[in-house]
């Protein structure tokens, strides 16, 4: 039997990275906040021309945007990238429904 991840609380911040979400170590039962943004980017952070690791960084983004969808009732406002630097991030805004509240 393999140990289960640690699992920190998702917060306080409202912006989290997809790799924690899908890994189960954020625990997105404690997200009190009804915005949310998840980010999308390569392991090391750094990289010219996202290239072939583009697919791998956007599927991330969107498999992460679907469970929190089916299992938290949040719906996708918005995605987009920031090419700083030397560094590619893909971004989601994301809105819980009913008002607010957790399903």
């Amino acid at each position: 039997m393999q140990p289960q991840p640690l699992r920190h609380p998702a917060g306080p911040g409202q912006l989290l990275d997809v790799r924690g979400v899908l890994s189960g170590t954020v625990d997105m039962r404690t997200y009190q906040h009804t915005h949310l943004v998840v980010f999308s980017r390569t392991a090391g952070g750094m990289l010219r021309d996202p290239g072939p690791d583009q697919e791998g960084l956007l599927a991330r983004l969107t498999t992460c945007v679907e469970w929190l969808d089916e299992h938290f009732g949040f719906e996708l406002v918005s995605v987009f990238t920031n090419p700083l630097e030397m560094q590619y991030i893909y971004y989601a805004m994301l809105r819980r429904r009913n008002g607010g509240q957790r399903q």
